[in-house]
């Protein structure tokens, strides 16, 4: 019980007591997952725990609410509609900028509108949309990627870290909301029934079918939780973890968790940090640098706007970009990495909406205090560079791809007498072989039925990543967009990889803007990637510090 009422509350935001005035909503997301309507795997599940975001929703805040629940609260109440159903909302908690609250079973499915009335009066109706199933699962950071907060049934129901990893074959539980609707009072505390056929699920851990040995409610009204046995292949700090629910072919928001063959801490190939390093992260705080040398050939496809072709083309970039931080170990406790960090055979996804021209950026993890090492040298197999400390780290680039020869070859890096927070380097020093050759670039993808990519040659030993990323405008918008990065991995040795569609199902199909009667597509794209294995330096003032090489090669496409 305790479990769960920290579950809940973790989702609370307080905001002021907030003056009288009419309430209105900008948002409505499942409180887990955070996906942007306009998302092919968004979606307000019936019984499921939702968000309304907006302002002035409430005359005085409250703090989290426990069984029985209400349907007004500090004289606030929600009204939704749909199909000509009207049903109110049940409140675990208001603010005057987010509302947490029970969607009712007996909301029909379809699209609808929804109101907040306080005692000022009733918003403007807001779209909602309702399904059947849609499942968000809880994360530490609480923004519905990263590291799941996942508990180990195995150990004590303590929560999975990178310090206490998963077995293979331990029972795991992942939290969160919209397995399906239930009967009965969702008032009250439930009574944890399996769901089991009434709405089937199929739960991927690092891309392998999981044996599912729960699924439904958990006593409190609203909050699923889902049992799992890991399978016995996995291993890595960030094994991914996706539910799809097969009835309506939506999947959930794509979390990590660690997974090691004997508990513990973690460690993966895929990433350079040492199960000693992260054990240190996660007790005392850390300080870690990485510099990264790039290198991108990019393809982009013809394009036809108003009976107009524009021809494709091929260019060449690269650059060298590097940092220097200083952790906390509460600041690492949701997470070492950003979503894009994914072990070998794993994927993993993150969602946005934004408006404006220029997509958001990934976070990259765990905040941090970057720490000044002084002006960086880099000598290259052609040319030197410098890169001053600017903006809390360091970059280069070259639009024309002179940095980094095609063939690879050494690098060095110097920082002279160092800086105020980091003294001089020993051994930065990188070699990188010839890139790997993709050899079935394709010019679409059909997200229902996956993907497979091929490529010869790379640097033996090391792994692949294929990224790709897909836009769309919400309804017929030309400012407000969503869209979806993925990413996944594999060693270079296996020649191939799948991306599977419980995986593609969460990316938009590619859309299109129409303005002034002239339509412009959005084209996704498709990167392969070859990671050198990391190569490590040692620096004064820090625990651990690395240099790592890649190779891309990116192709403008289509998703359908």
């Amino acid at each position: 019980m305790q479990t769960c009422l920290r579950i809940l509350a973790g989702c609370v935001l307080f905001a002021a007591a907030a003056a009288a005035q009419v309430p209105s909503i900008t948002g409505v997301a499942n409180n887990y997952s955070g996906i942007a309507p306009g998302l092919p795997n968004y979606g307000i599940a019936q019984g499921s725990i939702f968000l309304i975001i907006g302002s002035n929703l409430t005359t005085s805040d409250t703090g989290l609410q426990t069984p029985p629940l209400k349907t007004t609260l500090s004289g606030t109440s929600v009204n939704v509609t749909v199909n000509g159903t009207t049903t109110h909302p049940i409140f675990y908690y208001v603010t005057h900028g987010q509302i947490a609250a029970i969607l009712p079973s007996a909301t029909p499915v379809g699209t609808g509108t929804i109101t907040v009335t306080t005692s000022a009066g009733t918003s403007p109706t807001a779209p909602i949309t309702v399904v059947q199933s849609a499942f968000g699962i809880l994360t530490m950071n609480q923004a519905g990627n990263g590291l799941g907060q996942i508990q180990d049934a195995n150990n004590g129901y303590n929560l999975l870290s990178y310090t206490a990893s998963a077995k293979p074959g331990d029972a795991i539980v992942l939290w969160g909301s919209g397995l399906g609707p239930v009967t009965g009072d969702e008032t009250q505390y439930q009574t944890q029934t399996d769901f089991g056929s009434s709405y089937p699920i199929e739960v991927d851990l690092g891309g392998v079918s999981a044996t599912v040995l729960y699924h439904g409610r958990s006593a409190y009204p609203g909050l699923d939780e889902v049992i799992v046995a890991v399978p016995s292949s996995l291993s890595g700090c960030n094994v991914s973890a996706v539910v799809w629910h097969k009835a309506n072919n939506i999947v959930s928001n794509v979390v990590t968790l660690p997974v090691a063959s004997t508990g513990g801490a973690c460690s993966d190939p895929s990433t350079p940090y040492t199960s000693t390093l992260l054990q240190k992260c996660f007790t005392a705080g850390c300080s870690i640098g990485s510099l990264g040398i790039a290198k991108t050939t990019t393809t982009t496809q013809p394009t036809t706007i108003s009976g107009i072709t524009i021809p494709g083309s091929t260019s060449t970039a690269d650059g060298i970009a590097g940092g220097f931080y200083k952790y906390t170990a509460s600041q690492i406790s949701t997470g070492i990495a950003g979503p894009s960090a994914v072990s070998i055979g794993s994927c993993s996804v993150y969602s946005f909406s934004y408006n404006g021209n220029t997509p958001p950026a990934v976070p990259t993890g765990a905040t941090a205090t970057p720490l000044n090492a002084g002006t960086i040298s880099v000598t290259t197999p052609s040319t030197t560079a410098t890169m001053p400390y600017q903006n809390g780290g360091y970059s280069t680039s070259s639009s024309t791809g002179s940095l980094i020869p095609a063939s690879g070859g050494t690098f060095n890096f110097t920082n002279g007498s160092g800086g105020p927070d980091i003294g001089t380097f020993s051994g930065a020093q990188i070699t990188l072989g010839a890139p790997l050759i993709w050899t079935n670039q394709p010019t679409s993808v059909t997200r229902s039925k996956g993907l497979t990519v091929t490529w010869t040659g790379g640097t033996s030993g090391t792994t692949v990543t294929l990224f790709g990323y897909s836009l769309a405008p919400v309804g017929n918008s030309t400012t407000s967009f969503v869209g979806a990065y993925f990413w996944c991995t594999a060693p270079v040795s296996a020649g191939t990889l799948t991306v599977p569609s419980t995986v593609l199902l969460a990316l938009p199909a590619s859309g299109s803007i129409t303005s002034g009667g002239i339509t412009i597509p959005l084209p996704g794209a498709l990167s392969l990637s070859n990671q050198s294995n990391t190569v490590t330096f040692t620096a004064p003032n820090l625990d651990f510090s690395y240099l790592a090489g890649t190779y891309s090669v990116s192709n403008s496409l289509t998703f359908q």
